[in-house]
């Protein structure tokens, strides 16, 4: 980090303070060649996400950030989903009223998570014309694709019951983000330090695994070993901490 020095005489006296200062503010102009800043988000694992940002800057107002990573347990939706578990659309639902007896969606006992990843795009707007200093509004839109696997189905007859010990059947859960945003990007020498919150829109699109076992309108026994899909449509809030090296 760069220092300022600052000195004040009083008679025979000489006092020096050293204050820490960004290498460029509204003053002295961003080095020619450091427009590149590379980034991650420390605090992604709460939402299963390791990924890396680029941010190039376009213009002294205008820059483009963009990110890929991978995706595991999203520790915050399968808070959510616990709650209030999605309903998917059952491949006998027309026909049949059956208990699902495999797992509620995302809930994380004999389900596993496996490894995904993410896309991420935002052009950003930089109010002060200091690119990619201070004040920003973004545009951002963001896909994570979250994969699962379970054991299937089987029935022990020793237990009289239906448990989760067959062979791994494999799940997934695309989310799309779009939204809007606003935030404030402090550069210094080489670090800078991001904070951020947006709003937008989230959608869900997934497949469970699904078994139910019953007799049909006649009497004779039928079996569901099947994947049903699930979608949402929700509201989005986030709050954004980003960490990079500035170059």
């Amino acid at each position: 980090m760069s220092m300022a020095t600052f000195t004040f005489a009083q008679q025979d006296t000489t006092v020096t303070v050293n204050l820490p200062h960004k290498q460029y503010d509204k003053k002295h102009k961003k080095p020619t060649g450091e427009e590149n800043t590379i980034k991650i988000a420390p605090l992604g694992f709460v939402s299963g996400t390791f990924p890396v940002y680029y941010e190039r800057v376009i213009s002294d107002f205008f820059t483009v950030q963009g990110g890929v990573g991978i995706t595991s347990r999203n520790y915050v939706r399968n808070t959510f989903q616990s709650i209030d578990p999605i309903t998917p659309i059952y491949p006998w639902s027309n026909n049949y009223s059956l208990p699902d007896l495999a797992d509620k969606t995302l809930e994380m006992g004999n389900r596993k998570p496996n490894l995904g990843f993410l896309l991420s795009v935002q052009p950003r707007i930089y109010f002060n014309s200091e690119a990619p200093d201070e004040s920003f509004m973004s545009i951002s839109y963001d896909f994570y694709r979250y994969n699962f696997s379970i054991p299937g189905i089987v029935y022990n007859s020793n237990l009289n019951e239906y448990k989760h010990t067959g062979s791994n059947k494999k799940e997934h859960e695309n989310i799309s983000d779009l939204m809007v945003g606003f935030g404030y990007q402090d550069v210094y020498d080489r670090l800078s330090i991001e904070y951020s919150t947006s709003i937008g829109i989230r959608n869900v699109k997934g497949s469970k695994y699904v078994y139910a076992t019953g007799t049909d309108n006649s009497g004779n026994p039928i079996t569901f070993d099947d994947f049903a899909p699930y979608k949402q449509t929700l509201f989005n809030y986030n709050i954004g901490i980003r960490v990079g090296y500035h170059f």
